[in-house]
């Protein structure tokens, strides 16, 4: 897609961070290419918002039953890591409905619509797909600690919602940083459901730079050694002491264990600001 770049054009609604703008003398303008994903329409609006947290559930549900062909010609059900399951819910809801999504990690940031780079775009298909994988090689968990860039935090428990985000930190001593991700799909006073994805195989070092030195890229969805795992279910009570954890899926327990999370819900109106406006 190409867009010409002018301070008329900017006046009717086109805007793009790091393009300059030709002289106001100018009438021609520079025509700057872009990789669009999905063509932002609208800003995110308080209904937009509550209909995500109603549609969330939703979208996670047919995440986890539907079935496509792969690359070897076998029908296959999806698989994310943790991280890459919230990343993927966020971009089915926004993408349909021409709503931005900014999203910042330690490598750049990335955007449904930006100025076209090869390096960076020809790999991925011009879909919410595309960009969904696109963001996944290098978002981890703790992006989603990056708050008023990528998240806004949750004060409390009480206030979670379908389709926020729980990121465990405190199960390991001293620890600040964010290694695994779940998202809230139903919430009741006594109980939160969860859905998350997994990572399968070692995913921590050496292991991971061994793994990509034989051309297996963990974090990376196009690639055949990506650690992705089906979506899990589980869900926290709330107990005299604390909220006790159970995972459906690994018949797995563990006690007084949301202490653990921080969190978190997507920075909605912050994705309004950083994308410039809607065309």
């Amino acid at each position: 897609m190409s867009v010409v770049i002018t301070p008329q054009a900017m006046s009717k609604g086109i805007e793009f961070t790091g393009v300059n703008l030709t002289p106001k003398a100018e009438k021609t303008g520079a025509t700057v290419v872009l990789k669009v994903f999905w063509k932002t329409t609208a800003f995110w609006s308080d209904s937009d918002i509550a209909e995500y947290h109603e549609q969330a559930p939703n979208i996670i549900e047919r995440l986890m039953v539907e079935q496509y062909w792969n690359r070897e010609g076998a029908v296959s059900n999806n698989k994310f890591t943790c991280e890459d399951f919230a990343l993927r819910v966020l971009c089915e809801f926004a993408s349909k409905r021409g709503l931005p999504v900014v999203l910042k990690t330690g490598v750049r940031t990335y955007k449904n619509m930006e100025v076209y780079n090869p390096e960076q775009h020809d790999k991925y298909s011009s879909t919410m797909y595309g960009f969904s994988e696109m963001v996944m090689l290098t978002y981890g968990a703790p992006d989603m600690q990056r708050v008023d860039e990528n998240t806004v935090a949750v004060a409390e428990v009480g206030v979670l919602k379908p389709g926020d985000i729980l990121a465990l930190i405190r199960d390991i001593p001293m620890k600040t940083r964010a290694h695994h991700i779940q998202m809230a799909f139903k919430v009741a006073a006594t109980r939160v459901d969860i859905r998350q994805g997994n990572t399968g195989g070692w995913s921590t070092q050496p292991w991971t730079a061994v793994r990509n030195v034989m051309g297996k890229n963990m974090a990376d969805p196009q690639n055949e050694g990506y650690a992705g795992m089906p979506i899990e279910s589980g869900y926290f009570e709330k107990v005299v002491v604390g909220w006790d954890y159970h995972n459906l899926s690994a018949n797995s327990f563990k006690n007084d264990y949301l202490k653990n999370f921080d969190l978190f819900r997507w920075n909605f109106f912050g994705f309004n600001g950083m994308c410039g406006k809607p065309a």
